[in-house]
């Protein structure tokens, strides 16, 4: 690798541990931006997103980088990689309130390590997706944007996560999964029950969509 920008240069160096194979249809790029999710369709880098806010509403970016890629590589774009966020419950008895605790602590120190609430995104190139989230969270407030983000992250029993899932596919089509089990100080034993519960009953079914060609 080596760079020779305008701000930071790197020289030639060999990556290691080398790479086994090519980093063809291997490369993911963070793009929920404008100018991100133009950057990623001219690397022709796999799309990633968080789940942080209704799908409906991501729609418009993914149909914007499958629409460039298809301009600028004569190609289809592969699925996007859904950050997710879980909290995986064998009942559903105060599971609603268990995810709304953790990933309300989780949105809120997000608003505060990016100073969300600033004026400052407004006026940065680049940072528009920031700018459209602020002025969400002015229109409805915290718990607004809290639910906003338990509508798109999958929360409950393996069930619930399951269809949850199958509306995503509904919305979005192909898609490829990085899911998170701690975050917003969600506890160690809570967050590593939730993981092996969704290893032993959800990730089966999502294998077997990325079998016939959906979501894996």
């Amino acid at each position: 690798m080596e760079g020779n920008g305008p701000f930071y240069r790197q020289p030639r160096t060999e990556i290691r541990p080398r790479p086994k194979r090519s980093f063809e249809g291997r490369v993911y790029a963070v793009a929920s931006s404008d100018d991100s999710v133009v950057s990623a369709a001219k690397l022709n880098a796999r799309m990633v997103m968080f789940a942080d806010r209704p799908w409906p509403m991501r729609m418009p970016a993914i149909r914007k980088h499958r629409d460039l890629v298809r301009e600028l590589h004569g190609q289809e774009a592969g699925p996007p990689l859904l950050a997710d966020f879980c909290v995986c419950t064998p009942t559903l008895d105060g599971a609603e309130a268990k995810a709304r605790q953790y990933m309300g602590k989780f949105v809120e120190s997000n608003f505060y390590h990016y100073e969300l609430l600033g004026p400052h995104f407004s006026t940065v190139k680049g940072y528009d997706a920031y700018a459209q989230k602020i002025a969400m969270a002015r229109e409805i407030g915290m718990d607004g944007i809290v639910s906003a983000f338990m509508e798109a992250a999958v929360w409950g029993t393996p069930d619930r996560i399951l269809r949850k899932f199958e509306e995503r596919r509904a919305i979005v089509g192909e898609f490829e999964l990085a899911t998170s089990f701690r975050f917003g100080g969600t506890p160690l034993d809570l967050a590593e029950s939730g993981l092996r519960l969704y290893a032993k009953e959800v990730l089966p079914v999502v294998h077997s969509w990325a079998s016939a060609g959906s979501a894996h």
